[in-house]
């Protein structure tokens, strides 16, 4: 494994008196007759746990909920909607990029999707005045075709940080064509971030329309169909151009040009941002969502209407989803030296490709399974069976037909690979499936 080690000092909190000492086993200084100081991260807001009501009847050891995995990593989540424009730039393209920020401590990472741009040279931070934080360059090798590219900025600084949190900071993509930066946005804080599961970019229908696009933000609910989602756009309206400051806006969600879905607001050029809800979608709709074949399309209307359309599909990142098993998870402990690994990908086309090696159980195979956690006792909930997949302590393969449900609990850290041997029926080994946060691996050239 790899271990990163880090200077806890530049967290510690200023102490309120000038006679601070540092005790035995604490990192920061503290003032004589005072608590220990709650650690700088202490005070994100999380979700409530989902699973506080269930039945626990087996080991529960091995369960992180996706919300204890950000507490625990000290771990916020931002993102920006980059197009060309607006000022103090010129719209001069009609690209749109969508960028995942993670902020790991000192570090932050991201993840960046883009249409209609040429292959990115740098990815650029900036302050509100303009002047250059960092830069990051970005891989020679990188496919441009793929539309996807990954970094890290190492040990930002505190200053940069409260910049980050207050959000103040402007992220820019460098082209050959645009050296000063051909889509920016500015970094944002977004509650919705956190469950999103599925996700589009949003174009404009017309390319002469420069500086305009969107992204949406979708997430399934916890127990019903309902389909939540935000969408963020730039250069639907126009100001200045209308009397009354309420635009109509029209949302469709479309399978092959039909519309199955349509809702209707107004939004403000102050306000442009658009939340709803999407009800008891059915199984067919649910399953083309999954398969990334709705497209989703945001119209202005009337006499300057602008209208913006992309593909939904399983939300993008650089994240690795990963499992690590081991017997002390298992169902019913074990403590036979057996492990296991497994690395997943999730594609937007809906399939899921899998890899899970096994090594040194004390009996044979005999079931690789992908399972939610169990609900009642004796009571596996099995999602598919891979077992077939497996030779030689090797199962490899692909899920033709994962759900929209399937897909959702997969990317919300809630689903669980379960090995089962000839000896051990319930499972000599067992891993909770997480994503794990950019490496930073191919950060670099």
């Amino acid at each position: 494994g790899k271990v990163n080690c880090k200077n806890m000092k530049q967290d510690c909190p200023v102490p309120a008196c000038s006679r601070a000492t540092l005790l035995p086993g604490h990192c920061c200084p503290t003032c004589p007759k005072e608590k220990s100081p709650a650690h700088p991260f202490d005070t994100f807001e999380y979700f409530q746990d989902k699973e506080d009501d269930l039945d626990k009847p087996y080991n529960d050891r091995s369960y992180l909920s996706s919300e204890g995995l950000a507490r625990d990593d000290a771990r916020t989540e931002f993102v920006a909607l980059l197009t060309s424009g607006p000022e103090p730039w010129h719209p001069t393209s009609s690209a749109v990029a969508k960028a995942r920020f993670t902020l790991l401590r000192s570090y932050l990472l991201f993840s960046i999707s883009y249409e209609r741009l040429g292959r990115p040279s740098r990815v650029r931070f900036s302050d509100p005045e303009g002047n250059v934080l960092f830069e990051h360059p970005v891989q020679k090798n990188a496919a441009p075709e793929d539309g996807m590219l990954c970094g890290m900025w190492r040990t930002v600084s505190k200053a940069n940080v409260q910049l980050l949190r207050g959000e103040q900071l402007r992220v820019s993509l460098i082209t050959r064509a645009q050296p000063s930066g051909e889509v920016h946005g500015h970094i944002l804080k977004h509650r919705a971030l956190f469950a999103e599961t599925f996700g589009a970019i949003l174009t404009s229908s017309d390319p002469t329309h420069l500086g305009t696009g969107g992204m949406a933000m979708l997430t399934l609910s916890d127990t019903e169909n309902n389909l939540h989602f935000i969408l963020m756009a730039r250069g639907l309206l126009e100001p200045g151009i209308r009397e009354s400051p309420w635009v109509p806006l029209r949302v469709r969600i479309l399978h092959h040009g039909q519309t199955l879905r349509e809702i209707q607001a107004n939004i403000t050029v102050e306000d442009p941002d658009f939340a709803e809800v999407l009800s008891e979608l059915s199984a067919r709709e649910l399953q083309w969502l999954v398969q990334g074949q709705l497209r989703i399309v945001a119209e202005t209307v009337g006499q300057h209407a602008r209208q913006l359309a992309g593909t939904l599909t399983t939300s993008r990142s650089c994240d690795t989803i990963q499992s690590v098993l081991c017997g002390a998870d298992a169902l019913l402990p074990t403590k036979t030296g057996a492990v296991g690994s497994a690395k997943l990908a999730l594609h937007e086309n809906g399939t899921l490709e899998y890899q899970v090696q096994v090594v040194g159980t004390a009996s044979e195979v005999v079931g690789i399974t992908l399972e939610t956690k169990p609900r009642r006792k004796s009571k596996r909930n099995i999602l598919f069976d891979m077992t077939a997949s497996y030779k030689d302590g090797l199962a490899q393969g692909v899920w033709q037909n994962p759900s929209a449900r399937d897909a959702h609990m997969l990317l919300q850290n809630e689903l669980f690979l379960n090995v089962a041997t000839k000896d051990w029926a319930e499972g000599e080994l067992r891993g909770q499936v997480i994503s794990l946060p950019y490496s930073g691996l191919l950060a670099r050239y």
